[in-house]
Order: structure tokens, then sequence, then C-alpha cells
């Protein structure tokens, strides 16, 4: 359901995203990318407390603990409400501040950008009490339910670019208001559907201090890495915005929504297999929380190279067919961020056995740390006269290296070996991109920027990649499981027909 999800809410997103950028043009799209941003920044506060709320929702039901169930929805009910309180006071004080002083905006456009500020103020304030609901359904591992709300919210969206095509009113102020109403309504669904679904979903203000206390410590030091992440990400769409304008953020925008569409396979499998993470660690099975670990790495990693191969090859006729206008330095971002991210989400289940040990502050101070000073070397670089493309780069290493060294903290915290994990994981990945990248660039070089073309390399490199795979990356366990799983699904259709 999953999966299914992701491959209609991409196909509407770039759809969308194309009109979207035709209709605003480069200037306006670049603008509402970075004013939204300002407010997303605080954002930071609702993903720590996601995070946290997810954790203990699912080491309730590895415990099957009813009563402890209903405690966390309760606790995190009423630190959502004053996390809400706090990102509308921050938001309005320090948020219009930046707006009319720091952001590089046209003067003709600047009251359209204050009223996408207020709309996009209340969306986020809205988003955060939503949480609490949205980490219920997927702690409860209902990912149809999941599924199917998404799949409305990308409808609604796809209406929004609908009515923004033909609304007479001003293009950038609509869709921001237009966009406030898709959270508005996705706040009711979510609460409509946990307060029937699930009997925990029933708030009450007498719960244990103890477990707001341990909620509360676990956001706190969470909340300091996811802090340190949206401060130097959002940080750096706002220098690029002083130093280069708004067309620079569109481009980044564009780069961000194309890695986004694609990691979303990825992170769909990561939706569904980290509450069984946690749930590993609470119910103290240890060895199959390894298991998934390794497993779910090398499960993303094809994912993400499989599908990543061809668009890096072929980036730039992608674009053109995708949109009627490519900004300036989007190719060269986008390939930038897909070797960025084809390293960095295949780590994503080992830093969720890390979090589902409690101990945040050890796991993740010094990623967090790196991550701020990130803010400080791409504002340093700039000064020096560096290209956009170049502080991408820079910044995207930074951030791996960033990351890299919580293979050394989990170590401490669990049995991770991350001898083990580079022999089994890493390793056979290499090599999987070692021999598939020459092959591909060979093609790249015989294949002419043509749709018949592309359709080719994608039927070559989707089986090279998938068998390679296979060959080099699985190990007897999982090539097993591969195998069960088609004799599985041919003996059906062989009985249906």
């Amino acid at each position: 359901m999953l999966y299914i999800r992701m491959t209609f809410m991409m196909l509407i997103a770039l759809y969308t995203s194309r009109v979207t950028l035709n209709v605003l043009g480069v200037s306006d799209y670049g603008i509402n990318c970075v004013v939204a941003g300002t407010i997303s920044f605080l954002s930071f506060l609702m993903f720590s407390m996601n995070t946290a709320t997810q954790r203990f929702l699912n080491i309730a039901m590895g415990k099957k603990d009813e009563e402890e169930l209903r405690h966390v929805f309760s606790v995190s009910i009423t630190i959502h409400f004053y996390i809400l309180i706090l990102v509308v006071v921050v938001g309005e004080l320090a948020g219009l501040w930046l707006l009319y002083n720091k952001l590089v905006i046209p003067p003709e456009r600047m009251e359209a950008a204050f009223w996408v500020f207020q709309f996009t103020m209340i969306s986020t304030a809205t988003s955060v009490m939503t949480i609490p609901y949205n980490a219920e359904v997927i702690a409860h591992e209902k990912m149809s339910i999941y599924a199917y709300f998404s799949i409305l919210d990308t409808v609604l969206k796809l209406l929004i670019v609908y009515l923004l095509v033909i609304s007479p009113y001003d293009k950038l102020i609509s869709y921001g208001f237009m966009y406030m109403c898709t959270f508005i309504l996705n706040r009711i669904i979510y609460t409509v559907y946990c307060k029937r679904t699930f009997k925990e979903c029933r708030y009450s203000v007498h719960f244990p201090r103890k477990l707001l206390k341990e909620m509360l410590s676990f956001a706190g030091w969470d909340l300091f890495g996811v802090f340190a992440w949206a401060c130097s990400t959002q940080g750096i769409t706002i220098l690029l915005n002083i130093f280069f304008g708004p067309i620079v953020n569109a481009a980044q925008a564009i780069a961000g929504q194309v890695l986004g569409a694609v990691k979303g396979f990825s992170n769909n499998f990561s939706t569904a297999l980290n509450p069984a993470i946690t749930k590993a660690y609470g119910a103290k099975e240890f060895d199959y929380m390894t298991r998934l670990m390794y497993s779910g790495s090398k499960l993303i990693f094809i994912l993400l190279f499989t599908m990543m191969l061809p668009l890096f090859a072929k980036c730039h006729y992608v674009l053109e067919l995708w949109l009627n206008m490519v900004p300036e330095y989007c190719v060269p971002f986008i390939q930038i961020l897909i070797i960025q991210s084809v390293i960095q989400t295949m780590w994503n289940p080992l830093f969720v056995s890390g979090l589902a040990t409690g101990k945040i502050r050890a796991f993740g101070l010094i990623t967090s740390c790196m991550m701020i000073l990130r803010l400080f070397a791409a504002y340093i670089i700039l000064k020096m006269g560096a290209s956009p493309v170049l502080t991408i780069a820079i910044i995207s290493l930074w951030e791996v290296l960033a990351y890299s060294v919580q293979h050394y903290t989990l170590g401490r915290l669990t049995d991770y070996r991350f001898s083990d994990y580079f022999r089994k994981v890493l390793i056979p990945a290499l090599w999987v991109v070692l021999i598939a990248s020459p092959i591909v660039y060979w093609l790249t070089l015989h294949l002419d920027d043509s749709f018949l073309h592309l359709v080719l390399l994608c039927c070559i490199t989707t089986p090279l990649s998938l068998l390679l795979s296979y060959a080099l990356l699985l190990d007897y366990q999982e090539k097993l499981f591969v195998k069960q799983k088609i004799v599985y699904h041919l003996s059906r259709k062989n009985d249906i027909v």
C-alpha cells in the first residue's frame, strides 16, 4: 500500500510542480520556497516530538501495556499544545523580522510574501497537533490507512493546481491559502479516524509525570539534533537567497522535489520497517533487530540506486521533459544530492535502532554539532566567492561525514559492529556501484536525448541493478527469501489462471 501510495503521489507531485512553476514563474516559485521555509524551520520542534511519540508508543506496544499507551498519547497531546504556542510566538516575531530585513524579495512581491508567510504559519501550527494522531497510525502499522490519507492529500494538491490556473487573484497568495486549507482538512481526518479506531486516543490530564519527563528528556536531546539539521538546512537556503536571490532557491527547491519523490520509495520502506526495529528492541530481540538493520540498509540501497541511476545519467533531459523551464543550477544540484542520498539514506535503519535505545544525547550530540558547523562553513565559503554548485557539493559531503559518526556511537550503545556492517553491506554495495556505473556511462554516450532512448536506458539499468544487487549484495538467507517470494507469487498466479 505504501508503494502504491508513493507511485501515485510521485506522478502527481511531478505534474503539480511543473504546473506550479509555470504558473508562478521562477521568481515567485523561489519566493514561496524561501518564505515557507522560514516557518518550516520551526518544524524541528515537531519532528523531535514525532520521533519521541512513535518511539514510546512502539515500546509500549512491544510490552503490550495498554495503560502506558493511553498515557503516552495524553502526554504527547500536552507537549504538542505547548509546542504550538511556541511555534506561533517565535514564528511571528523572528520570522517576520527575517522576512522584512534579510530575505532578498522584489519590493512589489513583499505583500504576497507576507500572506504566504501567514498561511504557512497557520499550516505549521495545524500540523503540530496532527503529529500525535499521525504517530498513532504509523505505530499501529496501519500502512494502508496511512497510504489512503496521503493519496487523498495528494489529490487535494492536484485540485489546488487546477484552481491556481483559473484563479483570478494573485497566484502566489492563492497558492498559499489553498495549501493551508489542505493542512486543516488533513488534521480533521486524522483526528476523527484515530478517535474512532484506537481506544487509547482519549486525552486525559491524569498521566504519570515520570513519563512526561522521560518523553521530554528523549525529545530534548532529539530536539537538539533536529534543530541542528533544520538550522543547517534552512539556514543554507536563506544564505543562498541572500547571496544569489530567489532564482537559486527555485533550483534548490526543484532539486529537493525530485530527490524527495524518488527517496519517497525508500522512505516508505523505512516507515514500515522502523516500528518493527523499535518493537524488537522493546521486546529485547536484539538478533532480530540486527537482521532488520542490515537487510533494511541493503533494500533501501537497492531501491534508491535502481531508481536514481538512469535519473543521474539523463538528468537534464528528464528535467526538460518534466518542466517547460529548467532553472539554472538544477541539474548539478540534483546529481550531487543523488550521491549524498544514496549513501545517507541506506543508513536510516541503523539510526532508528540507536533512537530505540533512548540514549539520544550519546547518539546524536557529535552529529548535531557538526550539522550546526556546516552552516558556518557554508557562510565562509560563500563569502570567499564559492559558486552555488560548489557550496552544495561541500555541504553535502559535510553532511555525509557528520552522519557517519553515528556508526561509532551506535557500537557503544548496542552490539552493532561497524566492521560487520562494512563487510556485509558497504563493500558489496560499492561493488554494485563500481560495476554498474561504467556500463550506464557507456550507454549514455551512445543513447541520445529522446524519450525512446530514456525508456530503453531504464529497461537496461533496472534489471542490471537488481541482478547485480541480488548476486553481490544479498546474503544466502536474503536470496532464499527472495526466491520463496517469487515462487509463492508465481504459484498464486498459476492458481488464478
